[in-house]
């Protein structure tokens, strides 16, 4: 009879662990959308990024391609807070730069190199930000059609060219 007890108990955790890894993917998931509604349209990130943040001349500017960063995602986040000196990356932190928490150094110590401001983003929203990329963009080729109606959806011209 104990083994049974045993069996049945070992089973039932066994479920449990999987619904709780079930709540944890859809969590995931739903911070993962967040995220890309972010870099989309409340940060605009796609607008230099391009939408497939492969970077180059992208739509607005020259930026960096997120495909092919090395950065772990503690230091893609501290970039996305406080921009990159000397660059059109701009920070997202409403305190960056008016205490030493973006590298080290304030407004006035960084002069003419303080990065331009962007849109003003929560930690939560940071990190919803690098949550997607880094699910989505991070470490992969070139995009794919498949990618591209993801990002615009079902409806959209956009990924036409792409498509094969």
């Amino acid at each position: 009879m104990a083994v049974l007890v045993a069996a049945v108990a070992f089973l039932l955790s066994g479920a449990d662990a999987t619904r709780a890894q079930a709540e944890f993917s859809a969590q995931d998931a739903r911070a993962i959308e967040f995220g890309k509604e972010i870099f989309k349209v409340k940060a605009n990130c796609q607008f230099c990024h391009k939408w497939d943040a492969s970077g180059d001349t992208g739509y607005g500017g020259h930026a960096l391609s997120l495909r092919k960063t090395a950065l772990p995602p503690e230091q893609f986040a501290e970039v996305v807070r406080c921009g990159r000196l000397s660059t059109g990356m701009p920070f997202h932190d409403r305190l960056a730069y008016t205490d030493k928490r973006c590298f080290g150094v304030t407004r006035e110590e960084v002069g003419k190199d303080l990065p331009p401001m962007g849109e003003f983003l929560s930690a939560r929203e940071i990190d919803a930000v690098v949550r997607y990329l880094f699910a989505k963009a991070v470490g992969r080729g070139a995009s794919t059609y498949e990618e591209c109606v993801d990002f615009w959806g079902k409806e959209t011209r956009q990924c036409e060219p792409m498509k094969k």
